[in-house]
């Protein structure tokens, strides 16, 4: 009896210590006016937002409230609802008093082990290394994007941009949750390509599997594809091509649940030169860009209007020293240098960057093989990697047998070095 008495009265005493820790959130799933759609033509016609202003991160969405009825415990009664035990003696007024202030003991404790997680650090430009996700417009509510033409391993969309119709390809991840943030990653075709052939292509040595072999290498479906069309095949329309990326962008995050602060981008030889370009004009919304025989002539860059932003970018590029195409000394000379000049690391540890340029790359040396150099003068949120193989004009470098154009294809190590250099962020 007396066991029962002590029961009920420290349940009573910890249902009500529990009760004030109980917590509770807004609902912030944000939402969106839905872009303008022509469903007889099957084409998107969207708002002329800025695109070079970075995206407002959306609110994140909330925790679950936890359940307050897993933290009552209930008294003991009889039947009759009444408490069976007699009146305690003065002995088991104390024992139970000892028993109590170790249930106070026990609550006081509670609020220790759910300390607050420091915020993480914000920047004047740029993200912390491994942010939490920033969900698009897109997050919480259901597309109205209608496709024209299903691929398959994508499906076909064209957007109206400043009056001229342009065409891309999307791919959602299997089981595609429109709560969940995914990375993007927009694939740019090099010259003889298409976007269609980044959605579905016999295997060759330019499109061994989608999107450059990243979409093999998205194992946990953490990934969104999508990929761009030139108008005839080149990306020579300068400021035209440029507001097609980011028209195209704001489309994509607008109807999709993505995570603004993971865009990334990748191309092959005019691809490259493309992305080149891009990277340099959208650095408040491509993360990193990974590139395959870059080249920074032959391409409109932001610098010829006179709009180069100075502002620094993630880049990974990988390059044949004998590509007779797109030259190994060219892109090592100029185009590295640019980059590396606005890369280094923060004289304020925020936003004051320094020039990188004059840290010397190590470079593969022999007659097969490769060399990834990380530069380490860089900001650590804006690293730099070039790799350097002795291949030509061929972005699925290896490390063995013939070097040719076309050769050793099914062995490159490039998909998964670009995949590890994505997922640092």
């Amino acid at each position: 009896m007396k066991h029962n008495f002590q029961k009920a009265f420290v349940a009573g005493l910890s249902a009500l210590g529990l009760a004030m820790f109980m917590a509770c959130s807004d609902d912030s799933t944000p939402h969106a006016a839905d872009p303008v759609v022509d469903p007889s033509a099957g084409l998107e016609e969207q708002p002329q937002s800025g695109v070079n202003q970075p995206e407002t991160p959306a609110d994140q969405f909330p925790a679950e409230n936890p359940d307050p009825s897993e933290n009552t415990v209930p008294a003991e009664s009889s039947e009759s609802g009444e408490i069976a035990d007699p009146a305690p003696t003065s002995s088991e007024i104390a024992e139970i008093s000892s028993s109590s202030e170790e249930v106070s003991s026990s609550s006081e404790e509670e609020p220790a082990s759910s300390e607050t997680v420091p915020a993480e650090p914000s920047y004047a430009f740029g993200y912390a290394l491994k942010n939490a996700p920033t969900p698009s417009k897109g997050c919480g509510r259901e597309t109205t994007l209608k496709t024209d033409k299903l691929v398959e391993n994508g499906e076909h969309h064209v957007v109206n941009v400043n009056g001229t119709y342009r065409e891309y390809f999307i791919t959602l991840p299997k089981n595609y949750d429109n709560t969940k943030p995914y990375k993007l990653l927009i694939a740019l075709h090099c010259y003889g390509s298409s976007a269609e052939d980044f959605v579905h292509h016999t295997p060759d040595y330019d499109h061994p599997t989608p999107y450059y072999s990243q979409q093999a290498q998205d194992t946990e479906g953490n990934y969104m594809f999508a990929s761009l069309q030139a108008v005839n095949g080149l990306w020579n329309q300068g400021q035209a091509d440029h507001d097609f990326f980011g028209q195209a962008l704001t489309t994509i995050e607008d109807n999709y649940c993505i995570d603004t602060s993971r865009v990334f981008i990748t191309g092959f030889s005019f691809g490259a030169m493309f992305s080149y370009s891009l990277m340099q004009d959208y650095q408040e919304r491509i993360r990193a860009a990974a590139t395959y025989a870059v080249a920074d002539y032959n391409i409109w860059l932001p610098q010829d209007a006179g709009t180069d932003k100075n502002l620094p970018v993630a880049w990974m590029n990988v390059h044949g020293q004998n590509d007779d195409r797109c030259l190994y000394d060219k892109a090592k000379n100029s185009a590295l240098p640019r980059i590396l000049k606005k890369n280094g690391k923060a004289s304020d540890g925020d936003s004051q960057f320094t020039d990188a340029s004059g840290e010397i790359m190590a470079e593969n040396q022999g007659s097969t093989g490769h060399t990834c150099h990380d530069f380490t003068t860089v900001d650590e949120r804006f690293p730099v990697k070039f790799c350097s193989w002795p291949g030509n004009h061929q972005w699925t470098a290896h490390d063995t047998g013939n070097m040719g154009i076309g050769w050793g294809w099914e062995d490159t190590w490039v998909p998964e070095e670009v995949h590890k250099f994505f997922e640092q962020f």
